[in-house]
């Protein structure tokens, strides 16, 4: 009104001073509309991250970004997010990096720039087990393991490192002896942090950063948990970590300007690099996770990996064919979570979608070639070890020259077909994730509780609350006596047996073996 006001007032004051007659004024009685024609912007979120890079800067500059492809990716984005409503996600972002160069050819920040500016490629999130190709490499590179070495996928395998730390697997489930390549494909836990183990957290955490993750916080912060996803990293540096795969081991941060310089820095070998490549591309490897005809499943060979961060707050897909690494993420700018929604269904879907319209173009990769220090060894299936008469199958395997396996598989089979494990596997052996029938080598024996065990009754939990767990080391049928009374109802490995006061003597009998153990309760 106040605008109204003075806008009559100066007309009045012109119509005094003659610059305009009464019929002028009359015409412009009503103040004229302003109309804001704003040209589009094109990028918006990749251009608002050139100006944040380069503050104070002036004139015209030429970007790195592919103005057609960027288009077709904010298109694909919004027809994806579309899709996803059902599953309480509201955003996702995408980054593709030329591989050879580093250049950022597309960046998709959020569903509409309009409604929220804010660049899911630039923010730092929980980056899931987007991380652990870059550790499995590391501990492949310095020899401490190969592709075909057999881990423990245990509940119990990390305790005597991590005692505090108690991973799992999405599915609560636990596969027991996995080789390294089907451990990444099938993107496990407790293999990962073994693995963690062999190389030192800290060695480790330092490689990562090398690669170009410039985390938030410290190891301190995160522990152990980094390697699972704990700790936060921007899109566009997972791309061009990736990338770096992709070129075979090299690192170099991603490129925004056609004329920015970025030096390239040897991160790991090119022969190492090779393996993990050729573990992202193995759809097989990967079917006990993800089925043999998830959106990560191609015709060519194209490199994957997915991460689903705590919680379900993040979804990651990245991955690369010959020419070009794609990066998504998908979520909510605000942290809730999505509904129980795995990066398989939410990120992994629009990422083949970028890459199935990136390979109108691009090609797939090659497969790995053997030369003086990489080389194909034919392995047992099951141990990953010199195939014998024994071994259920064979399949090949790639090495670096010294490491290939040198022991036979012949002495880990039982007379009749079993898998024998070490003891360290022998709590997985009677639990009912042993789906295998392995046994363990040593002789029959009670795992819990150990000998001459001392239990006190606390007085304040419930009577139902306190039990000990009974196990044997054996994957079949156990029956269990407590002063000569049976008490297992089923015959298990496993047991849980309430605690009474008085001294207890424990016995599991299984086919005519029998071990003993005696306990006290206070």
């Amino acid at each position: 009104e106040e605008a109204g006001r003075k806008y009559a007032r100066s007309l009045a004051r012109l119509v005094q001073l003659g610059f305009i007659d009464r019929d002028q004024e009359q015409l412009l009685a009503q103040p004229p509309k302003i109309v804001h024609a704003d040209s589009p912007r094109l990028a918006p979120h990749f251009v608002d991250a050139i100006v944040a890079r380069n503050p104070g800067s002036h004139g015209t500059v030429r970007t790195t970004l592919d103005l057609d492809l960027q288009t077709a990716i904010e298109r694909l984005a919004r027809s994806h997010l579309s899709a996803l409503n059902r599953h309480d996600i509201t955003q996702a972002a995408v980054v593709v990096i030329e591989n050879a160069t580093g250049a950022i050819r597309a960046m998709v920040g959020s569903e509409n720039y309009a409604l929220s500016q804010i660049n899911g490629a630039m923010q730092p999130r929980s980056c899931g087990s987007t991380l652990k190709p870059f550790v499995y490499l590391d501990a492949i590179d310095k020899r401490l393991l190969t592709a075909g070495s057999l881990l423990p996928d245990t509940p119990d395998a990390i305790r005597d490192e991590y005692a505090d730390y108690d991973p799992q697997n999405y599915n609560r489930h636990y596969l027991g002896p996995v080789r390294l390549r089907e451990a990444l494909a099938c993107s496990l836990n407790v293999p990962a942090v073994f693995t963690l183990s062999r190389l030192g957290a800290r060695p480790a955490f330092y490689q990562l950063q090398k690669w170009g993750f410039d985390f938030p916080q410290g190891l301190a912060d995160y522990g152990a948990g980094f390697v699972l996803g704990n700790a936060e990293t921007r899109l566009v540096d997972l791309a061009a970590a990736y990338a770096g795969l992709a070129r075979g081991g090299t690192a170099m941060r991603a490129k925004f300007l056609a004329a920015e310089h970025q030096p390239i820095v040897r991160i790991a070998s090119t022969e190492a690099t090779a393996i993990i490549t050729d573990i992202l591309c193995d759809n097989e490897a990967r079917q006990r996770s993800f089925g043999t005809r998830s959106a990560l499943a191609f015709e060519q060979r194209i490199a994957a990996k997915t991460g689903t961060s705590s919680g379900f707050r993040d979804t990651w897909t990245v991955g690369f064919d010959r020419e070009h690494t794609v990066a998504v993420w998908a979520g909510n700018f605000d942290g809730r979570p999505m509904h129980d929604t795995f990066a398989v269904r939410a990120a992994t879907p629009l990422w083949a979608a970028v890459m199935r319209e990136l390979l109108r173009r691009d090609h797939p990769l090659d497969p790995p070639v053997e030369n003086e220090r990489l080389v194909r060894r034919q392995i047992c299936k099951a141990t990953g070890l010199l195939p014998s008469h024994q071994s259920p199958a064979r399949l090949s395997e790639l090495f670096l020259v010294g490491t290939e396996p040198r022991e036979n598989s012949a002495n880990y089979f039982a007379s009749d077909g079993k898998l024998l494990l070490p003891d360290a596997y022998s709590r997985w052996c009677a639990s009912r994730d042993n789906t295998i029938g392995a046994h363990v080598r040593s002789d029959f024996h009670i795992i819990s509780p150990p000998p001459n065990a001392h239990y006190q009754i606390d007085p304040v939990l419930p009577a139902s609350q306190q039990m000990v767990e009974l196990t044997a080391a054996l994957a079949g049928d156990v029956r269990w006596f407590v002063n000569g009374e049976q008490i297992s109802a089923r015959q298990d490995a496993r047991f849980f047996w309430q605690l009474i006061p008085g001294e207890w003597h424990v016995r599991a009998v299984s086919h005519f073996r029998t071990a003993e153990e005696t306990i006290t309760v206070e």
